[in-house]
């Protein structure tokens, strides 16, 4: 079960003040058989820093983070086991990025580079990857022998 840590501040560098808010999402059962229930708590944001976490069930939260000015911004995660969570790592994968296009983005150049990568250490197939245009980050395949993978259009085998 872990406590939760981090670091809160604004745009400026400024330390936060305020509190986060953590509950359970739904009653639940918890370590050992207790049941968890969906009383709201907060720890303290002194100075930046998160303190006097407990340690948390692991399972489904709430997490509000509510720092001077009023400003809340509220996540539903699934807190991990373990020692401790950073409150950055718990609530990172579940920020949205407007607009969409940024993780097709992100999706497209991992899958390139990782192409890249084969084509580069010989990966079989005798084509290659040539990068189109120049000084873009987006690679072709060249004419050179490579087949186009027929469940992923637009990848090709090397």
């Amino acid at each position: 079960m872990p406590a939760l840590t981090g670091s809160i501040k604004d745009a400026a560098g400024r330390p936060a003040k305020g509190a986060v808010r953590i509950k359970a999402l739904h009653v639940r059962e918890g370590t050992g058989g207790a049941v968890i229930d969906e009383r709201t708590f907060d720890l303290p944001i002194l100075n930046g820093t998160i303190t006097g976490s407990p340690v948390l069930e692991p399972g489904p939260a709430k997490i509000t983070l509510n720092v001077s000015g009023g400003r809340l911004r509220s996540w539903d995660v699934n807190i991990p086991s373990g020692t401790s969570i950073d409150l950055w790592d718990l609530i990172e994968q579940y920020i949205d990025y407007d607009p969409p296009v940024v993780s097709k983005v992100f999706e497209y150049m991992t899958r390139a580079e990782a192409a890249a990568d084969r084509a580069e250490s010989g990966g079989g197939g005798g084509g290659s990857l040539v990068e189109d245009p120049p000084g873009s980050g987006l690679y072709s395949p060249s004419s050179a022998g490579l087949t186009e993978d027929p469940s992923n259009p637009g990848l090709y085998l090397i």
